[in-house]
């Protein structure tokens, strides 16, 4: 083929491929996303059209159904959303790999976004890891010179952390101090703090 003719033929080719990776990765969630969300900040090594598919994953997944979002939140804090809300809205803000915000207003009408984990998806994911990390075993066994048993292993010992929403509200704590940010704005702050909101966190007492 002469070169504008390849071109066109792979870059349509790109685009297909692009989309079937996309739509598996959805459909097998957990750390299939997680590694799709990895590869659309690789534009040094994807084609285009896979980074623009694949960043849909960062933020613009399927949602998961209300009626399970409604479970989630009965099951972890112990009150409806009837009791803890005066409004809450059924359509979440963003969708990613293991949780979805939705905009809510709060009994005493302060107006809040509420992270809610997807059902199960902390199974879904330690399964992932440990398939993952039978078939990276394998490949290193076979392939001497692919070893990718160091990354596997960062991701085996992050992954936990990430699902657990207390160490990351600790974080945001500890970011918003060590930054010396509020949660609103402030047009007479010192010049040698980070002009950066970060949202309060508001947590059930135990």
């Amino acid at each position: 083929m002469k070169k504008p003719k390849s071109d066109a033929f792979w870059k349509k080719a790109h685009e297909r491929n692009a989309k079937r990776v996309f739509n598996l990765m959805v459909e097998l969630e957990g750390l299939w996303v997680k590694l799709g969300q990895y590869m659309s900040s690789r534009a040094d090594v994807l084609p285009s059209a896979f980074i623009s598919n694949l960043k849909q994953l960062q933020d613009s997944l399927p949602p998961r159904p209300f009626e399970e979002v409604c479970h989630t939140i009965e099951k972890e804090l112990g009150k409806s959303t009837k009791e803890l809300f005066l409004d809450f809205d059924e359509n979440p803000l963003a969708t990613a790999s293991i949780a979805q915000v939705h905009h809510a207003t709060l009994i005493d009408r302060q107006k809040v976004v509420v992270k809610v984990q997807h059902e199960d998806i902390k199974k879904i994911i330690l399964e992932d890891l440990k398939d993952a990390k039978s078939i990276v075993d394998w490949i290193a066994w076979a392939e001497l010179q692919y070893n990718f048993s160091p990354m596997i292993d960062e991701w085996c010992k992050e992954a936990p952390q990430e699902l657990d929403f207390n160490h990351e509200a600790e974080n945001t704590r500890i970011v918003s101090t060590n930054l010396g940010c509020t949660s609103k704005y402030d047009s007479n702050k010192p010049i040698n703090q980070v002009d950066v909101l970060i949202p309060e966190v508001i947590q059930k007492e135990s």
